[in-house]
């Protein structure tokens, strides 16, 4: 794009209004965003860019559109600004991202309009469909992207929230969607007939959304088990320490001191301690039966009286038994944590698999352990939705060169079994990092618990927000903790290095939250809920609705032009 075009573009008489009104929505619709998070603005925020879905004109021109996705590059480029901090690299990806999300203002303005003009739909159900077919879209294609929403804007309004419970946090995008077209509505043509008709619905739907949220958070039942006794362990450590060959003692040391701390505030243990992703750095090792060990190997693990005369390092009985020494090896420190602080422990550890049936002979794992008081490893759990990009780059399990194009030096391989275990008596499962983010994900993940062992009581998160140095990215995912606690009316709880550690109950109540690039423990106590809900049920299925309609009209004015062609 050459300078003169850009000139051009943004200084076209003609489109001076819609140049003001494109990037006026993009700032704010940032501004309800974390950092600047004015959330109650969110409700206008939207109004300069629904003056675009109602621009009169026989024809749209090109530059039009280009304008507009200038406009959402710009929006995105600000909002997902801490994308580029983890590496150089990752502001190529920061900017791919932002481009790539920009493309979805447009797509919105453009599908609301068609429903306007080819079915002759208000702008308060044209703009809401439009909208939420949108975020649905960009939440679920290439892995999904469903940071900074409409909805997310409204954690606070603990009422409002509720209706998560029924659409998902779309749903609570589309409900602010929809007051702001009435708003729109009211101040450009607030006398006529249909502008009443108009404001009318959308006070209905928010009259009832309210009503059912109060409904919800008055109706909580008792809980079937005893609350969980729950010490939330936050460091604060920057991700650049786990390249740091002295990484391993600088994180323990943190992590076992305020461990300890934690232990001490209270005469009595808690039920379960969590450590956040990655934060034991002495990776754990398993090794396939399949693979043979080098002679080298098996001489220096086993003892002398091991390996008697004329031993043959293939004999299966001492490969076995070197196997099983270089996995104790790497477990035990790990087992003697444990077994000092007296409880459970949840930890996030990497796990590597040694296997002949791997390209590079090697796959790596993002774990969470779960060890008792006396040491025993209970249950591993790893995680099954890795980063696109940020883990794992697609084919590169065949084609190891292609991590020689990225700055990772190897990919995490997805596990592939949910975990379903139980702490005191109570039924616990896990997630790693950004699979809060994804809500079929965590939807998924209850109904199986729930049809496993009637679960979970509560949701463990562990993660590791160290890459983005206390930025706005904090703040975004543990919005979108609190959206999952809604939807599934699970609690969970979130250990998380660097911040923010938190325990929202299943009415997405923050009722503890750690501080910002600080460290901190956390005593939290956790309420079972456990409350069947619309989304378990059906899902996206309202969103889809709106994906359906959109894709229809879309479809039709394709097909139509064609034939008029």
């Amino acid at each position: 794009m050459n300078r003169s075009f850009v000139q051009r573009l943004f200084h076209d008489r003609s489109l001076r209004g819609e140049t003001v009104a494109a990037f006026g929505g993009a700032g704010t619709m940032f501004l309800i965003q974390p950092p600047c998070d004015v959330w109650f603005f969110a409700w206008l925020a939207p109004l300069p860019w629904l003056w675009l879905i109602t621009r009169k004109t026989s024809h749209v021109p090109q530059k039009f559109w280009l304008l507009i996705w200038s406009a959402g590059f710009i929006h995105w480029l600000a909002t997902i600004h801490w994308l580029r901090l983890p590496h150089p690299a990752t502001s190529l990806g920061w900017v791919c991202l932002s481009a790539y999300l920009a493309f979805y203002l447009p797509a919105f303005i453009w599908s609301a309009r068609l429903l306007m003009r080819r079915w002759g739909w208000p702008l308060v159900a044209a703009a809401p469909i439009a909208w939420v077919a949108c975020e649905q879209l960009r939440g679920v294609l290439f892995g999904g992207f469903t940071f900074a929403m409409l909805g997310h804007s409204q954690w606070r309004w603990t009422t409002l929230l509720q209706s998560a419970d029924i659409a998902g946090a779309i749903g609570v995008s589309g409900i602010v969607m929809l007051v702001a077209a009435a708003l729109f509505c009211s101040i450009s043509s607030w006398r006529t007939k249909e502008t009443v008709r108009d404001v009318v619905l959308a006070a209905g739907i928010l009259g009832a959304s309210i009503f059912y949220g109060h409904w919800r958070l008055t109706t909580i039942p008792e809980p079937r088990v005893a609350p969980l006794e729950t010490l939330l362990v936050q460091g604060s450590i920057d991700t650049e320490l786990k390249h740091d060959p002295n990484a391993f003692q600088k994180v323990t040391q943190q992590y076992d001191e305020l461990t300890r701390s934690g232990l001490l505030e209270r005469p009595t243990l808690p039920d379960l301690i969590l450590w956040p992703e990655t934060m034991w750095r002495l990776g754990l090792l398993e090794i396939d039966p399949n693979e043979r060990l080098p002679a080298s190997v098996v001489t220096a693990m086993l003892t002398k009286s091991e390996l008697t005369d004329g031993s043959d390092t293939e004999d299966v009985a001492l490969q076995a038994l070197c196997r099983q020494r270089l996995e104790e090896e790497r477990l035990e420190p790990l087992v003697t944590y444990a077994k000092s602080y007296g409880t459970n422990w949840l930890v996030g550890v990497d796990k590597q698999v040694v296997t002949p049936s791997a390209v590079t002979g090697t796959r790596y794992f993002n774990c969470a352990v779960l060890l008792d008081d006396r040491g025993r490893v209970r249950d591993t759990y790893a995680k099954m939705k890795p980063v696109l990009f940020g883990e794992y780059v697609p084919f590169a399990e065949t084609f190891p060169w292609l991590y020689r194009l990225t700055p990772l030096p190897v990919g995490l391989t997805a596990g592939h079994q949910p975990l379903v275990t139980s702490v005191a008596g109570r039924r616990l499962t896990c997630t790693i990092c950004y699979e809060t983010a994804l809500p079929e994900t965590i939807r998924s993940l209850v109904r199986y618990c729930r049809q496993i062992n009637g679960g979970p009581d509560l949701i463990a998160n562990l993660t590791n927000d160290g890459w983005f140095w206390g930025s706005s990215e904090l703040d975004m995912h543990l919005t979108a903790a609190i959206f999952r606690a809604v939807e599934v009316r699970t609690p969970i709880v979130i250990a998380a290095n660097t911040g923010f550690s938190a325990s929202v109950d299943g009415c997405g109540r923050l009722l503890a939250c750690g501080p910002r690039r600080k460290t901190a423990t956390l005593r939290v106590t956790v309420v079972p809920d456990g409350r069947w809900t619309l989304w378990l049920l059906w899902g996206s299925f309202l969103p889809g609705i709106c994906v359906a309609i959109t894709v229809t009209v879309a479809l039709e004015h394709w097909v139509r032009r064609g034939t008029l062609a």
